[in-house]
């Protein structure tokens, strides 16, 4: 499952270095942004698949806040002084409002993608966070049946919410206002926790991670067919949404395997995971990467696309200094001064297995933003 978001990760920021650098691949990476999809259901998953009943509100909140904001808040910071040296807008109200996380609520794409833009994805993070401890317990009063029958009714809503909109109301950008809103995005975390609650009362998918990679990638490859005969690239919420069952049967079947064990996959390797681990962080730094390499001014087809290849080269490693360095420790100091008054284990990735412990991290999201 770690593994996973790498691959996952790596869509965004291939997705980023087209709309960025290389729009002339934009065409095979336009649906790179349904990665925030995947990690939105993950996030809901994960969650729900360790909650502890004995956690309280108090320790959930803080711990989500030591999982995501110290590292955000240095990224904004970076975010801040890349602005300063090319001279790029500057806005204290707008910072402010990325910094705590409010963004994505404002409509406004100059408020909503400023600074570090990939943040919006933490605002949405961060509103799934706060109804989470009421939402689980009302999910988890429900048999696997009744659960796969609201992720179908939430999955539904969303994609008829957003297509009807757009048939009906085409002269609103409907694509731009409902990607980045939590209230919409919401649907992805709520499958998510479904799915995860409904395995914890033992069902079992009866497939295997070959059908759930099929399914995945299927509905990804679709989508980037058709998204080159039409505009969906206005519609980027109504792609994530639809890519929602294919993500779901990949985590569905990636997690029975960490659960019930398997053979060794991609996903699996010791290296893939490590990237995993950095995900977040990789997603954090890559578009400041990509925008500095822009500032830089390539002209050409094969100077942008080198900037571009040497911006995601700096920005993986450089991912895995800042979850070695500023993640990973500082969550754990934050973690132990949490509200419990006592130390926390370790801050290793929790694990898919048949126990249910509060999550040490949580696969952050990896946000992306839909500016072409």
């Amino acid at each position: 499952m770690t593994g996973l978001r790498f691959v996952a990760a790596m869509l965004v920021v291939l997705y980023h270095a087209a709309v960025t650098l290389v729009p002339e691949m934009y065409p095979l990476v336009s649906m790179g942004q349904t990665g925030v999809t995947f990690f939105f259901m993950l996030s809901g998953f994960v969650l729900a698949w360790s909650m502890n009943p004995s956690t309280t509100k108090r320790q959930f909140y803080w711990r989500r806040f030591a999982r995501i904001w110290p590292l955000h808040a240095l990224t904004a910071l970076a975010a801040v002084v890349l602005a300063l040296i090319t001279q790029g807008d500057q806005s204290l109200p707008r910072f402010l409002a990325s910094l705590f996380l409010v963004q994505a609520w404002l409509g406004d794409q100059h408020w909503v993608y400023a600074y570090n833009g990939v943040s919006w994805s933490l605002s949405c993070e961060a509103f799934f966070y706060a109804v989470f401890p009421f939402l689980a317990v009302r999910l988890s009063r429900l048999e696997p049946g009744k659960l796969f029958r609201t992720g179908a009714a939430v999955f539904a809503a969303a994609v008829s919410l957003v297509a009807v909109l757009l048939a009906f109301v085409p002269g609103f950008d409907w694509g731009a206002l409902f990607y980045t809103f939590p209230a919409f995005r919401i649907a992805e975390f709520i499958v998510g926790v479904c799915l995860a609650i409904a395995m914890k009362k033992g069902w079992k998918p009866r497939f295997g991670v070959g059908t759930g990679a099929a399914a995945a990638i299927g509905s990804f490859v679709i989508l980037e067919v058709v998204d080159g005969i039409a505009p969906w690239h206005t519609a980027g919420p109504l792609a994530g949404a639809l890519c929602i069952p294919g993500y779901a049967l990949l985590i569905a079947a990636y997690a029975d395997r960490d659960r019930c064990g398997g053979r060794p996959t991609f996903a699996s390797a010791p290296a893939t995971v490590k990237l995993g681990e950095w995900s977040f962080a990789l997603y954090l730094v890559h578009e400041l990467v990509l925008r500095t390499a822009l500032e830089l001014g390539p002209e050409s087809l094969a100077e942008r696309a080198a900037f571009a290849a040497v911006g995601v080269a700096i920005a993986i490693p450089l991912a895995g200094a800042a979850y070695t360095f500023v993640e990973r420790p500082v969550e754990a100091r934050l973690r132990n001064r949490g509200s419990s008054g006592g130390p926390v284990a370790d801050t290793a990735e929790p694990k898919v297995t048949g126990t249910v412990t509060e999550p040490q991290t949580e696969p952050a999201t990896a946000g992306a933003t839909a500016r072409g």
